[in-house]
Formats: C-alpha cells, structure tokens, sequence
C-alpha cells in the first residue's frame, strides 16, 4: 500500500505553519498545501524551503479564508468591500436556489485563484506540485480548479481521490464540533485501526495538523483538531504501524 499523506492549509496562521513543519521534521507528513493568501505567507513559505526536497508543497486553493489577492474592486462576487473573502458561511448563504446553490461568478473565481498560484511560484520558485481546493465548494469552484490544473499541467486532489485505486480516509472528523469536541477526535485510531486500508492500493489521507493560535481560531472552525491530528501524525504508533506492514509513504511528485 502506498500511503499519501497530507497536511492542509500552510500557512492559515504562524502556529499551524510551525505545527505542519513539526509534522515533516518528526512525523509522516509528506504534503502540505500553501495559503497563498495570508499577510504572513511569504514568512512562512521561507520556513519550510529546507524541506521542498522531502515532500510535495502544493496550493491550497482558497476563497473562504482571509483575504482576496485581486480586492473588491476586481472580484466583488468573492469578498466584502475590504477585500475580506466570504467566509464558507457566508457562501453557502449566498446560494440559493435562484443560483442552483452556486453563486460564484467563474471569471472572478478563475482570476482570483490564477494570482493565487502566481503567487506561489513568485514566492517558492516554482509551479505547485498539487492543487488542492480548501473548505467550501461549488460546481463553478470545482470547475476552476480542475481547469487550472490543467492549464499548470499539475496533479488536482479532487480528480486523484476519485480514482478507482484510490481509498479516502478522514472519517474521524465530526463537521461543526466546537474546540472541546475535536479534542476527542481520534485519527491515529481510525487509521492504525482500519485493517482494510492494507489491501488498498493508494490511501489518501487528509489531515490539518498544527499548533492554535489567536488568528487560527479568529479564522478558522477547524482549530484544536489540529493539535490533535499532528500528535497523531508525529504518535511512534503510526510509525510502527507505517514500518510494521510495509506501507510506502508518497508525495504527489511520485504520482502520475
């Protein structure tokens, strides 16, 4: 079994940065997508520069979270007049079924999005080895994505987990807990746990490992599962685990 392991949102705060970097360095981490967005992005993507050589850094595709790059001027469809994006709430409220529950305008999104992953290459140097589409979605966002997959000739997450060969696993999450009930969030046991993900070609499993911090839960529900995801992703038990059936450990730069 080939095991993808992955770590979303880089770069969402400083804390859950520097939790995913512990995740590299002590854990199993082997791909994390980059908030291309963020004031303290470029900050972070120097932190992790010492590392592009052991994993896949892709983008984390994001108009939820933050800030728009282009502003309200150029994508009103996507943020509030200081440029804030429409957090995932907020979109989902904004469609309706005058809109087939898709309000997004694909232009803007499209644009939005391109500067996001030219911001990336500015940034790191070069194009994303994955992209990844973060939090809320729609047809159009689903649309954009893949198209631009295309256009950059890199690998998209939503077309890889559809692949036949391929087993999903983050089914310990519980959506809209609060910060007390992710505490009881259990990913190392629902993952060393399921013998069935032995006979299983690719298992793709998708984390949010981190430390909190004041931003994180400012912007972001998923905040304490965090700190839990990455004991489970560093825990010597998914080690052994890991090493105890064989299983290789994967980046999307190996995946074709």
């Amino acid at each position: 079994m080939k095991l993808v392991f992955q770590s979303d949102d880089y770069a969402i705060t400083r804390a859950a940065a520097q939790g995913i970097l512990h995740g590299i360095r002590n854990g199993v981490v082997r791909n994390t997508g980059l908030f291309a967005n963020m004031p303290w992005t470029e900050e972070c993507v120097e932190w992790i520069r010492p590392y592009l050589d052991q994993i896949a850094f892709g983008i984390d595709l994001n108009a939820s979270t933050g800030s728009s790059l282009l502003g309200y001027e150029k994508v009103p469809n996507l943020c509030h007049e200081d440029g804030s994006f429409f957090t995932s709430r907020e979109n989902r409220a904004l469609d309706t079924d005058e809109n087939d529950h898709d309000h997004v305008d694909y232009d803007q999104l499209y644009a939005e999005f391109d500067a996001q992953i030219k911001k990336f290459i500015e940034l790191v140097g070069k194009k994303p080895d994955y992209i990844h589409g973060h939090a809320y979605g729609t047809k159009t966002t689903e649309r954009v994505r893949k198209d631009l997959a295309d256009k950059y000739g890199v690998i998209y997450t939503g077309d890889f987990r559809k692949r036949e060969d391929v087993t999903n696993k983050m089914d310990w999450y519980t959506m809209g807990a609060g910060p007390e009930a992710q505490l009881k969030n259990d990913p190392l046991g629902s993952i060393t746990g399921d013998a069935s993900l032995l006979t299983c070609d690719y298992v793709y499993i998708v984390t949010h490992c981190g430390y909190c911090d004041a931003e994180l839960f400012a912007l972001s529900s998923f905040n304490t599962c965090r700190v839990v995801d990455l004991a489970a992703a560093t825990d010597p038990r998914m080690k052994q685990w890991i090493e105890e059936n064989n299983i290789e450990l994967v980046t999307f730069k190996d995946i074709h």
